[in-house]
């Protein structure tokens, strides 16, 4: 059995995809931050001009003692709230950058969930046969900003669709079960911890180009007990988990269930 090395290091250039990918929150709470610093700075301009302004006018009604020379006191000088307010804006605006990367950073790090498939099989000890993007299910403002992340993050591999990006997994997966022509595997259980809904499709997909395979329905063996009871009838077990949704403490757990009882791991498909 393959031994898996504990990985803890932070991925800094999957940390940076991951605030990324979230450049709406960040938009926002930029121009937030901004108005918030500009408002805030153009209101106290007024009154500091305005107290100036008193002043200038109590020094001007001031008369002399007799005897004293009068000291022309020096101008003063008004800010100019606009221009002010522009500079403290756009201090505002960096402000409000970093501060929602941090909130961002800070949730990456203590969230324990999947945000890559990078590393994944020196991470887990778990071949990784596949790797299926999310389906779009509806048109987003400026969308093409998102494609143009995606396709910085993935590469070429972006550019494959969807549907093709399944059929690659499965054929994988095939190549997984039959590469030990000593191990007869007719019998695979699909197993994750997400919700079965979302991964449904990929698993109708399975079944259907991979026939000499029986798969079962998709199951969560850490959670149901009546799922993990099921595992003994099975030659072998396939992940499939989703990022951003899966807690990789549970991929480990699912995966020492099984190491447990002997079966093996055919491998998993992140989507």
């Amino acid at each position: 059995m393959e031994e898996y090395q504990e990985v803890n290091e932070i991925d800094l250039i999957d940390l940076m995809f991951y605030c990324l990918k979230r450049w709406r929150w960040i938009v926002v709470g930029m121009v937030l931050f901004a108005i918030l610093a500009g408002v805030y700075k153009y209101q106290a301009t007024i009154e500091d001009n305005q107290v100036k302004k008193e002043e200038q006018i109590k020094q001007d009604m001031a008369k002399p003692v007799e005897g004293e020379t009068a000291v022309e006191s020096e101008p003063v000088v008004f800010e100019d709230p606009v221009s002010s307010a522009v500079k403290f804006a756009i201090v505002g605006m960096v402000g409000g950058i970093c501060l929602i990367c941090l909130l961002f950073c800070m949730n990456y790090v203590m969230s324990g969930k999947l945000h890559s498939e990078r590393n994944f099989q020196k991470k887990f000890g778990v071949p990784l046969l596949g790797v299926i993007r999310k389906k779009e299910t509806k048109r987003k403002i400026f969308g093409f900003v998102d494609r143009w992340i995606c396709r910085l993050e993935e590469g070429p591999y972006a550019k494959i669709p969807r549907n093709e990006q399944i059929k690659i997994a499965a054929v994988n997966v095939q190549s997984a079960i039959h590469r030990n022509s000593e191990e007869k595997i007719k019998r695979v259980m699909i197993a994750g911890t997400v919700a079965s809904d979302d991964v449904m499709e990929i698993c109708e997909w399975l079944a259907e180009e991979i026939e000499d395979v029986t798969f079962s329905p998709y199951r969560q063996i850490v959670f149901h007990a009546a799922a993990l009871k099921k595992l003994e009838y099975y030659e072998g077990v396939l992940f499939v988990e989703k990022v951003g949704e899966t807690c990789e403490k549970l991929i480990k757990e699912e995966k020492k269930l099984v190491d447990n009882r002997n079966i093996k791991i055919i491998g998993t498909i992140v989507c």
